[in-house]
């Protein structure tokens, strides 16, 4: 399994890399979103998000819903990544979604992953036997990720490309994609997210601590919300 890290730009990401519609679109309309959120006020199309609440993702990043296009196409999202933040399984999303770096800096790994259902265990390569992870599907359900490994499927990592993002940085994924990321605390991400295109997301267990059946999270209150639209803001004058 070979692992590549580069700086944006040194190397093409696996799998499709940054999409340029959704990329276009965090960019001319992060601004723009950020302030509606703020103010409550919706122009340029948008309105207000589908489930407004804020809340501390089980990963450890605050995940701030701003609005959505009027088509409910895309939708717009401020992540604050706090000091324990770090997608420690890989995982897919079960839409398409373009990122834009606000500050700080974000370490993004795009992943080669083969799944195979019915536990088929390990995959023989040229370098040997390559170790396989149980995959887990995962769904929100009343306020909670819950896991599901009844599919008895198994992963195996072919391939790593990490790239690392500073401020004023794109990066984006087709879904289904396998990735994962890491940010120092205080780091900042605009998300623009496409519809979900299935029912349920996946993660790779590491298969020595076993995924809880639910993690849930912590909702953030009016004061916490507000405080991360002004600091992005500032940001952005």
């Amino acid at each position: 399994m070979a692992e590549v890290p580069a700086r944006a730009g040194d190397a093409r990401p696996l799998g499709s890399g940054v999409l340029p519609g959704p990329r276009d679109v965090c960019e001319e309309l992060s601004g723009i979103a950020l302030l509606a959120a703020l103010e409550q006020r919706f122009v340029e199309g948008l309105v207000p998000p589908r489930e407004p609440q804020a809340i501390i993702h089980p990963n450890g990043f605050v995940k701030l819903p701003l609005a959505q296009t009027g088509d409910g196409a895309t939708r717009f999202f401020l992540h604050v990544w706090h000091a324990d933040s770090m997608d420690a399984d890989v995982h897919d999303h079960r839409w398409a979604f373009s990122s834009l770096v606000l500050r700080g800096e974000v370490s993004h790994t795009l992943t080669d992953v083969t799944v195979t259902s019915g536990g088929a265990g390990r995959k023989r390569g040229d370098e040997g036997v390559e170790r396989a992870f149980p995959v887990a599907r995962y769904r929100l359900v009343g306020g909670r990720h819950c896991f599901d490994m009844s599919r008895g499927e198994t992963a195996v990592v072919d391939r790593r490309n990490t790239h690392v993002l500073s401020a004023g940085r794109n990066y984006g994924m087709e879904a289904f994609v396998f990735h994962r990321a890491h940010a120092l605390a205080g780091a900042m991400t605009l998300v623009a997210r496409g519809a979900p295109q299935r029912q349920y997301s996946r993660v790779l267990s590491d298969g020595e601590t076993p995924l809880p059946a639910m993690k849930p999270w912590r909702c953030l209150d009016h004061d916490e919300r507000r405080q991360h639209l002004r600091d992005a803001l500032a940001v952005l004058r």
